[in-house]
């Protein structure tokens, strides 16, 4: 008999989502890690899984408690009355939260606490001589550990398999986030690792059953691409399927769009009407859909339109509209990006003796190597010079409070290509 196990990484509950459109403001739940959550618990009881399994994080903070404990109850309610355990480890943002959560949700149960190993099995039927596989969990004990928790695991029973459930920060030594080493994880000798606090999951499969599972929902435009629990199943004591179902309600989309040739807005509307198709029938070819996709999309190729010519032609993020071919997915522009070229090579520009040649040369210059002395001084220039007034709006659009060099170099350049293409349209007219 097969064992289905749904295996679910960092949920945050009490998070929802940014900056959605005007009209969906109203309906920010529905889209927000709550709304995973429900949808888990169906997939759960549609395919009659063995247990769920939570890797920590599924609460953002503290301060969620009340938002989290109707969720959390709510779901683990259904999975008893379905016959589904639920298992959890604590990671980093829940220590103090998620045994509290636990203590008021009797069909759920916290594996490791205080930072102690402890395992369950599972098996198939209930039978012993059926399928089983052994769940290993450790807790967070404090919101910050420093030594790898692998050191304390006892050496399983031979009766195999195992799986590993654990919160913790990959290969990163220095961490403060229970810091463990992939090879600390394959000595373990376990059949897999399911891992909780990288939002990002890693290409799991049957094959390759260790490694994060990622976030349940992208929670801003930095966690692109399909997102959800796993689905492992174990049959002849091996790992036979690990899947990711992206039931994630919203999903964060970067969309490359090639403009090269356009020379009107509404070539470049066509342009992006077509990249819209085609990404509609790539979410439509599985059986789980988002609700809502939030698009940063890049402009490129070589084009001369200057960037009120584009955006005249093009929605703002205002608000969202359909997908077009999927009759049931809506998008909106969350950020637009206008990385194009003119269609004058930069090195012609350059030998000209103007202020386009001069910026052209400027261009070419961040195009250099990162320890290029020309790119380093522009680099540096650029952040005394936006550094000089920390209220230019101009510096609060770049991300955080004190930007790496290559975020100013992109920064930089799109307001260069913005300048340059403004010139030369002058220049046209």
């Amino acid at each position: 008999m097969t064992i289905k196990l749904l295996a679910v990484g960092d949920l945050h509950l009490g998070r929802r989502p940014p900056r959605l459109p005007e009209n969906l403001s109203a309906r920010i739940d529905d889209f927000s890690p709550a709304t995973g959550w429900e949808r888990i618990i169906d997939l759960a009881v549609r395919e009659r899984v063995q247990a769920v399994l939570l890797a920590g994080d599924v609460a953002e903070s503290t301060q969620d408690y009340f938002e989290a404990l109707p969720r959390l109850q709510a779901g683990a309610t259904r999975l008893n009355d379905a016959g589904i355990p639920l298992l959890a480890v604590s990671g980093n943002h829940d220590v103090d939260i998620l045994p509290r959560l636990i203590d008021q949700v009797p069909e759920a149960r916290l594996l490791g606490a205080g930072g102690e190993w402890e395992s369950v099995g599972i098996t198939g039927d209930g039978n012993g001589d059926a399928e089983q596989v052994t769940i290993w969990g450790w807790s967070f004990p404090a919101p910050r550990v420093t030594e790898s928790p692998i050191a304390t695991l006892p050496a399983p029973p031979d009766r195999g398999p195992h799986l590993g459930l654990l919160h913790c920060d990959r290969d990163q030594s220095q961490s403060p986030y229970a810091p463990v080493t992939t090879e600390q994880l394959r000595n373990t000798g376990f059949d897999g690792w399911l891992l909780g606090h990288i939002h990002q999951p890693d290409a799991l499969h049957a094959g390759q059953a260790m490694g994060y599972l990622g976030s349940v929902v992208g929670l801003d435009a930095g966690e692109p691409g399909p997102r959800g629990p796993w689905l492992v199943e174990i049959r002849d004591g091996r790992i036979q399927r690990l899947e990711q179902r992206p039931l994630a309600p919203l999903r964060w989309e970067r969309l490359d769009v090639d403009i090269t040739g356009a020379t009107t807005g509404a070539a470049v509307a066509t342009a992006l009407s077509r990249r819209l198709e085609a990404l509609g029938a790539d979410l439509t070819r599985g059986a789980d859909w988002p609700d809502l996709t939030a698009l940063r999309v890049r402009l490129t190729g070589e084009c001369d339109l200057t960037r009120e010519a584009i955006e005249a032609e093009l929605p703002d993020n205002g608000r969202a509209m359909g997908l077009p071919g999927t009759g049931q997915i809506q998008w909106f522009l969350e950020h637009l990006r206008i990385d194009t070229r003119p269609t004058i090579p930069l090195s012609r520009l350059a030998e000209r003796d103007d202020q386009p040649g001069l910026l052209a040369r400027r261009l070419l210059t961040l195009q250099r190597a990162g320890d290029d002395p020309e790119r380093r001084a522009l680099l540096e220039a650029a952040r005394q010079h936006l550094q000089s007034s920390m209220t230019d709006s101009r510096w609060r659009q770049l991300p955080g409070d004190d930007p790496d060099p290559e975020s100013i170099a992109v920064w930089l350049r799109e307001r260069g290509q913005d300048a340059l293409r403004a010139m030369l349209a002058q220049e046209a007219d």
